[in-house]
Order: C-alpha cells, then structure tokens, then sequence
C-alpha cells in the first residue's frame, strides 16, 4: 500500500462508534449531510425535504456524542403545539392539519460543543455602578397651576479598571455547525443545564446532523464565551452593575471538547406544489417555519363570493322589474342589487390578500 492511500482519512464505522446501524446520507439540494438508520435511506431530506439525498462515508471521530439534552416535548404534544401554532390563520392549506404535521413528525438533533478550560489573562475595562439622583420636574395645569413633583433616575458611574485573572471555566459552548447562528434564531434557546450521557437510544429513529465545524474551526467561537463568561466574572470582583470595553490578553489551557446533541423535531407540509418544512424546539415546544396560506381556498372562496353575488344581483334585478307595477318592491330591488354589486367587488379580495400574505412570510 502506498503511503498516499495510507494517509487517506478512514470512514467511520457507525455502527460501531454509536451503537447503531446508521449511514450518512448527503443532500444536494441543502448542502447538509445527516446521519439517519439505514432502513430509512434513500428518502428526502429531513431538514429541508427538497429532494432525495444520496449515501456517502463519513469522517467523523472515533466517539459519538458525549452528551444530549433529553426532550421535554413528548411526541403526543405535538398536535396541540401545531393547533396552536396555525391558529388564526385564514385558508389554511389542507396539509396543515395538526394530526397530518404531527404524524410527520420526525425527532432531529444537533450537535453543539462544550468547551473547558483554563485562561490566564490580563484584562482591562470600563465598570458602571449605578446610583440614584433626586430632582424636581415642574408641571402646569389650568385646574391646579404650577406644581412640582420629585422625580428620581438612575445614572450610572463609570470607573476604569484592570487586573489578572486566571480561572477555570467549564461547559461553555461552541457552535459544531456553520448556520449554528441561524438553527438558534428558529428554535431558540436551549437550557444547557439539563443534559444526559450518550445512549444509543438516543438517536434511534432520528436523524443527527453532523457537525461541520471541528475544534479547531469552532475555535473562534468557544474564544468568545470565554472571553464572556471572564467579562461577567470580573464585572462581578468588581461589585459593579455594567461592565464595557472589555478586552483581554489571554492564554488557554488544558482545553477539552465535549460533542452534545440538542433535541428537535422536524415535519412538513406541502402548498402552492411546494413544500415547507418546520423546526420545533424539542426542549421549549418553540415551532418555527413559514405559515403558508392556501391560495386554492381562497380563490374558491372568490368564485363563491361572484356566484352569490350574481345571484343576489338576479334577485334584485327581478325585484325592480316588479317594481314597475309595485314600487315598494322596486326599492327593495335597489337594495337588493347595491348589496350584490358591493359582494361581487369584495369578491377578487380573498386572493389578493392570500398572495399579499404569503409574500410576506417569506421575507420573516
């Protein structure tokens, strides 16, 4: 074997790194490649279901995750979750029915990194304390004339300051994945506080995005909420409300990286021959994706609206024909006919206003 071959990265056993038989699929249509059970490829992607995905070997370390936060929404929520999440919305597509989104439903996880180390650093900043000062606002009135009143603000005192720290922070994370940023943005926050050891039941039946980022490209990341979690502390020594213009010069030590996996679920539905995936938070039951109004159903609703408006508009002219020989009845046909006319020009409104809103969940 030539040492070319011989340095060539291996692909991972899954099976045997995480307890499972997995295969890592890739989707062209996302760029994100996903592990999911082998009996379940090939299908769509699970995160945006655009397209199907197509197997290839993984890199990944020799070690699965060490850690997952474990899911507080249970499956059986969900269809409440989905009810309250369409609630209010008009036309809503035949696909958005809570039972169909919930029967989709499919558990998703996402890697992110926790980072513990060691800084040594000298730092510098601008503290803030707050205190209170007491002064009179004059007012007028015409009932009661001048009047003054005590009113109080908190200013805040800023003071430099500069030290040395050396501590140990634990747990801190780091994003594991390029659109960390924008995942966190739809399913908000997670309580890291609540976390489990790795058990090959925690992926069965998922599918685990995998990680983009290494250590060493997640670096830049993990710098900074260490240089946060030093900002707050030294806030803190200094007994001061605000802290700013931080900036530290700092060494790292001892640095360990530990791989967890946070919980969501995904599902979908389809409209306007589309299909629009949906993120949940399977920590917080936070549902994040594009409310699609049904453009079918509201061009219906149109053509119901002209058809009783044509038949009003029927009445009423027959009403003032007879109205030639019974005036009372021309004058309800009068009536009859200006309600029919303002229900035929209200008629083109459904649509219009299902486009007009569909355009504007897509800019959210």
């Amino acid at each position: 074997m030539s040492a070319e071959a011989e340095s060539e990265p291996k692909a991972t056993d899954l099976a045997a790194v995480w307890g499972l038989p997995l295969m890592a699929v890739h989707c062209p249509s996302c760029d994100q490649v996903h592990l999911v059970p082998e009996e379940a490829a090939p299908q769509p992607c699970p995160f945006c279901r655009q397209g199907p995905v197509a197997p290839q070997p993984a890199y990944l370390r020799d070690e699965p995750p060490e850690q997952v936060v474990p899911y507080r929404i249970t499956e059986g929520q969900l269809e409440s979750l989905f009810e309250k999440w369409a609630r209010g919305l008009w036309f809503r597509p035949p696909e958005m029915e809570p039972r169909l989104l919930a029967h989709r439903t499919r558990r998703y996880l996402i890697p992110l990194w926790l980072v513990d180390g060691q800084v040594e650093a000298s730092w510098r900043a601008d503290v803030g304390f707050n205190y209170q000062v007491v002064s009179s606002q004059d007012s007028y009135s015409e009932r009661s004339g001048w009047s003054s009143q005590q009113v109080t603000e908190t200013r805040v005192r800023w003071e430099p300051r500069l030290g040395y720290l050396k501590r140990t922070y634990n747990n801190l994370p780091a994003p594991a994945l390029e659109d960390h940023r924008q995942l966190m943005a739809r399913l908000g926050a997670y309580d890291l506080g609540v976390r489990s050891a790795y058990q090959p039941e925690a992926v069965q039946g998922a599918a685990v995005r995998i990680p983009t980022l290494d250590p060493q490209a997640a670096w830049p990341g993990a710098e900074v909420a260490f240089v946060r979690a030093a900002e707050d502390e030294c806030r803190q020594a200094a007994g001061a409300d605000h802290i700013r213009d931080f900036a530290m010069e700092a060494q790292y030590h001892d640095l360990n990286w530990t791989q967890l996996l946070l919980p969501a679920y995904v599902t979908w539905y389809r409209e306007g021959g589309r299909i629009w995936p949906l993120l949940i938070n399977g920590q917080s039951g936070k549902v994040s994706g594009v409310r699609r109004v049904s453009v079918q159903k509201a061009s219906n609703a149109a053509i119901v609206m002209g058809l009783v408006a044509l038949l009003i508009l029927c009445i009423g002219g027959l009403l003032a024909l007879l109205g030639i020989a019974l005036p009372p009845a021309g004058v309800v046909g009068a009536l009859v006919m200006a309600a029919g006319g303002l229900l035929a020009l209200a008629a083109p409104i459904p649509p219009i206003w299902a486009w007009m809103a569909n355009r504007r969940s897509e800019g959210t």
